[in-house]
């Protein structure tokens, strides 16, 4: 195409004519005017949105405080445990680790140990008597129930004043094997407020142990033929009886570490707290409506670190969603006055 042609096209521009023009001025006028953004929203449906959330932050929070909760004699109990598998793998002893679970009646156990296998049993009950003549007696039943089952007492402590609240904690060591039957027994002398059982595994560690002592052994008779020999240099001979007199102190240990290992997995241990202390209706209520407090101080914190952080990429995103806007009817303005 040649360049004398082009510009006798763009000489030629079209003009629209006049009732082109009056119709689309007509249909821009009928066009209701958009609002902005932020003018159509409204107070009335701010006062609508506002305590749709507040409401359902308290039904959420209400939810959450309904839940169950750990005890902090539960938590303690389960520090205790990761603290003893964590001392038992910086000696070296492969154990697996532990599990603790509530159980929910004096009749049946949730988690019992497995028969056959070499196992660390612990509970915790938490039992409420009526008076001080009850403390009295079911600190000495529960006394009877580990002598009877072929157990023992470790340790008693026992407090018992003249005004206010009379209590008792016993730790009791009772065969594993009438582990279940020494838990049904303890359940039933007061009215349990928590109870808790924990079980690890010492049975790899067991068998761990079992075969280094037979690895050194077979090393100490070895190095016994070896000193047996008539034909062994005073220095060989003294390497050789040094490495023998290393290897019984390290028999000795490890038969040490079994026999300890053994004897964990013999005997479980049982603490028993017992208390006169009467758990009212409404203290349980109040413990309650604190934690319903924490969980909305939660919330709220949660949403305060949620608008730190999205607050600057929303006001961004609306900004630019303005900008485009903006533009766009600065466009249509030019091309209608254009018109």
């Amino acid at each position: 195409m040649s360049e004398h042609l082009l510009d006798q096209i763009r000489a030629a521009k079209p003009v629209a004519p006049d009732t082109l023009r009056e119709r689309v001025r007509t249909q821009a006028a009928a066009l209701p005017a958009r609002r902005p953004l932020l003018s159509r929203l409204t107070q009335r449906r701010f006062l609508v949105a506002l305590p749709m959330t507040l409401v359902v932050g308290l039904l959420a929070a209400g939810v959450i405080a309904k839940l169950p909760q750990e005890s902090s004699s539960d938590t303690a109990v389960a520090v205790g445990a990761a603290t003893t598998a964590t001392a038992e793998a910086s000696r070296g002893r492969e154990s697996l680790p532990a599990q603790s679970a509530p159980f929910q009646n004096s009749d049946s156990v949730a988690i019992a140990p497995t028969p056959g296998r070499l196992q660390r049993v612990d509970a915790e009950l938490r039992l409420r008597v009526e008076g001080l003549d009850e403390l009295s007696n079911a600190t000495k039943r529960a006394m009877r129930v580990a002598q009877s089952l072929g157990g023992y007492v470790a340790s008693v402590q026992y407090d018992a004043p003249a005004r206010g609240v009379g209590g008792a904690n016993l730790v009791l060591r009772v065969p594993s094997a009438r582990f279940q039957t020494a838990i049904a027994q303890l359940s039933a002398l007061g009215t349990i407020l928590g109870q808790r059982i924990g079980i690890e595994d010492l049975q790899t560690s067991a068998n761990d142990l079992t075969d280094q002592i037979v690895d050194t052994q077979r090393l100490i008779a070895q190095l016994r033929r070896q000193l047996a020999s008539t034909s062994l240099v005073d220095e060989e001979r003294a390497v050789l009886q040094a490495r023998l007199a290393e290897a019984r102190r390290r028999l000795a240990d490890l038969q040490t570490a079994l026999r300890g290992t053994r004897a964990e997995g013999a005997l479980a241990t049982v603490q028993v707290s017992l208390t006169t202390e009467a758990i009212t209706p409404a203290a349980e209520k109040e413990g309650r409506l604190d934690r319903l407090g924490e969980i909305l101080a939660w919330e709220g914190t949660a949403l305060l670190y949620a608008l730190v952080l999205v607050g600057p990429f929303v006001l961004l995103g609306i900004l630019v969603w303005l900008a485009l806007r903006l533009r766009r009817r600065s466009e249509e303005t030019r091309l209608l006055e254009r018109a």
